[in-house]
């Protein structure tokens, strides 16, 4: 590994973090390119713990000390999940949140959303689903008379988007403030209804309520969502605000915390976290919730980077960690994005790479019920690890333990001891003795169940695509990935099959390839019928290039506050277009900003008409029916050191000697079968391990089952036959 940089004087250390619910891993890369992985428990009440230890556990890899590393750091990047935790536990903020007036129950009816989080049987069969827990209370909800236009028509006068109808109803702003800080209010949000195209009557109430702050001698954050979401879709609009209320301010304070224990260890930069569609930012940036699942990206951002090294077009990715089993997909090299993210129930305005994921992970709770029906998950062990460990429940790793395909003298490298016994005594009270099975049949049962479960995600997210699983590489990765891939992609047949020495700090690694960028959308209400005049198509064109352009200016100043050179930032362009009568617009990214005239604007519907015959069939095009263009989109981005593969020399197909450890017996396809046993780090490239055989690594287990081949190319990347 060697790292890219952009003067010679960065050629320094990378670190990147992924705080996941069991471990947090920690990937260093050094400055003469290689590259370590440290790893400690999850500390979700202590997380500058789990980042010291993790840390202190990487250097020591490489002989060095933390200090040492922070003092010689280039980039710190830390990612993990503690925003989704603050809204799944509902222990954020108290939200006060003025609305325009006759929208006061918006918070309640969520766009008639309330399938969403449901299992596909509960989605399907008619019933009435649980609203989701709401992040506002009902009674801090107050309408606001003011009214602006979206764009319309009455009668035959056309309004144009942004035309004032109400003016703001300053005395009910004031009022409505005061009753927010009386009921102990944290935080107060705004949402118009029309914000997205003109934001002034939401920027009116903010000063206001701001005023009123002052004069009570108060101080607390008003949030606009005109700040936060732009765009259309007012339910999806007020998740965002809400998230943003409720959980980005609380996180951003454990990740200070974070950054001032890596400022402790003589770190002199900005610790950094990745958004939910790629890339990365610093903790002063104001629209935090776009972190929300900045851990699972870093996986599908490593995996862009792995394919373009590979010249991989299409790669399905698989990581099982502790909790979950997730799936992405890289189609010609790109990552799929959606523009609405579905998380926990609520719909938020926020583009995120597209995710498909079971709870399926090794820490996951094993159980029947009364009616001898085997539940696996969704409930987690997390760091507890299982009754091996600290869990007082059955968990999948207590499985793969009692059936060999874990060392439970090697966890962690040995740093932690597993119980076996305990492990097996669970698996016979939970399972074989309510269904009458031996206790290794009934292991191997309850894994067959796991695998099978994960191998039909793999299945359905290809193919309910349109898509061909021999036309896709899987990559599988995270710290159970590696154990379980000879049962979840059991009779599917993919192009090419890989992992890698660091498949449990994959997602780390991810989010040390990932740019500096902020993405910034504005929402726009722009008609394209047939038969426009050159005028009024330039027109356009115009007022396209003049959004492009605040767009600009914002990122360059927003950028400029957190230390980048805006000389040095760099735009990405794209717009969301739809058919006049369809009801949703499709992202399409443009190959430069350039809109001056006709021939620009056609270049733009051109874009947009290629993209959508990649979605659907050539015969669901209706460009006759002419065009909406319903936001625009720009993605800044400024220079940030990234690791690069290089390749090794390939030595002999056999392995050192040195590599071999040993044999251990693991109970397979029914029997028990002597599995030899070799060392991840002493491995090399050109090597191939024939099954039955385990790779062992202090950070996951490599199965090969017989019949089986594992073979390492000139990256070491392992590549499964």
């Amino acid at each position: 590994m060697a790292i890219s940089t952009t003067a010679a004087a960065e050629r320094q250390y990378i670190l990147a973090f992924d705080a996941g619910g069991t471990m947090t891993d920690a990937l260093l890369v050094k400055p003469d390119g290689s590259f370590t992985v440290g790893k400690a428990i999850t500390r979700r009440d202590d997380e500058p713990r789990s980042y010291r230890e993790s840390v202190m556990d990487a250097a020591n890899n490489i002989g060095a000390t933390a200090d040492l590393v922070h003092a010689e750091c280039v980039a710190d990047i830390y990612c993990g999940t503690g925003m989704l935790n603050t809204v799944l536990t509902g222990n954020g903020r108290k939200v006060g949140l003025l609305v325009t007036r006759g929208f006061e129950d918006i918070s309640v009816m969520e766009g008639g959303l309330t399938y969403l989080g449901q299992t596909q049987s509960e989605t399907l069969h008619q019933q009435l689903h649980r609203h989701t827990r709401p992040l506002v209370d009902p009674k801090n909800v107050i309408g606001i008379s003011e009214r602006l236009t979206g764009g319309s028509y009455q009668g035959n006068i056309h309004l144009e988007p942004g035309h004032e109808l109400i003016p703001v109803n300053a005395a009910q702003v004031r009022a409505a403030a005061d009753k927010l800080l009386d009921n102990g209010c944290e935080v107060i949000g705004i949402l118009f209804l029309y914000s997205f195209v003109d934001p002034r009557h939401e920027h009116q109430a903010r000063d206001i309520v701001q005023d009123v702050l002052k004069a009570r001698g108060r101080e607390l954050p008003v949030v606009c969502s005109a700040d936060v979401a732009p765009v259309s879709k007012e339910n999806n609009r007020l998740k965002s605000l809400l998230f943003q209320c409720f959980a980005a301010e609380l996180v951003r304070d454990s990740l200070m915390a974070v950054e001032n224990e890596a400022k402790g260890f003589g770190f002199k930069g900005r610790l950094l976290t990745l958004l939910s569609y790629g890339g990365a930012v610093n903790m002063e940036y104001p629209r935090l919730y776009e972190t929300m699942i900045s851990g699972p990206i870093g996986g599908l951002i490593g995996a862009q980077f792995i394919a373009d090294k590979l010249k991989l077009k299409n790669v399905v990715t698989a990581d099982m960690g502790g909790t979950s089993f997730d799936v992405g997909l890289l189609v010609d090299g790109h990552i799929g994005i959606t523009k609405s993210a579905d998380i926990a129930g609520h719909r938020l305005a926020l583009p995120m790479v597209e995710l498909d994921s079971v709870g399926s992970g090794a820490g996951s709770v094993v159980w029947v019920d009364e009616y001898k029906r085997l539940h696996v998950g969704p409930d987690s062990a997390g760091a507890k690890v299982g009754r091996c460990f600290k869990f007082d429940r059955l968990t999948v790793t207590d499985i793969n333990v009692v059936l060999g395909y874990v060392d439970p003298d090697y966890f962690l490298g040995g740093q932690v001891k597993l119980d076996r016994e305990g492990a097996m005594a669970a698996l016979e009270e939970a399972v074989a003795k309510p269904l009458g099975l031996s206790v290794y049949e009934a292991g191997a049962g309850v894994l067959d169940i796991v695998n099978t479960q994960m191998n039909d995600l793999l299945r359905t997210m290809i193919a309910a695509k349109g898509y061909d699983t021999r036309d896709f590489t899987l990559l599988y990765y995270g710290g159970a990935g590696p154990v379980h891939m000879y049962g979840f992609a059991e009779g599917i047949e993919f192009a090419d099959v890989i992992t890698l020495p660091w498949a449990a700090g994959f997602s780390a690694f991810g989010a040390a390839c990932a740019e500096y960028m902020h993405r910034y959308d504005r929402g726009l209400r722009v008609l394209l019928p047939n038969g426009m005049s050159e005028a009024e198509k330039t027109t356009i064109a115009q007022q396209l290039r003049a959004t492009w352009a605040e767009l600009e200016q914002e990122a360059r100043d927003e950028m400029e506050k957190e230390g980048v050179d805006p000389t040095r930032v760099k735009f990405r362009y794209g717009i969301a277009a739809r058919y006049l009568g369809q009801l949703e617009s499709f992202e399409t990214s443009l190959s430069d900003g350039v809109m001056n005239g006709p021939a620009d604007l056609q270049r733009a519907i051109d874009a947009f008409e290629q993209m959508y015959t990649k979605v659907y069939p050539e015969g669901a095009r209706f460009p006759d029916a002419g065009y909406s263009l319903t936001a625009v989109h720009l993605e800044a981005i400024a220079p940030k050191p990234q690791p690069i593969l290089s390749a090794l020399p390939l030595s002999r197909r056999e392995p050192d000697d040195s590599a071999y450890v040993g044999s251990r017996n693991v109970y397979h396809g029914g029997m028990w079968t002597p599995f030899k046993v070799y060392e991840m780090a002493a491995l090399k490239a050109g090597n191939v391990i024939e099954g039955p055989a385990i790779i062992r690594d202090p950070m996951t287990t490599v199965v090969i089952p017989p019949k089986r081949t594992m073979s390492f190319d000139q990256y070491r990347i392992l590549h499964y036959k």
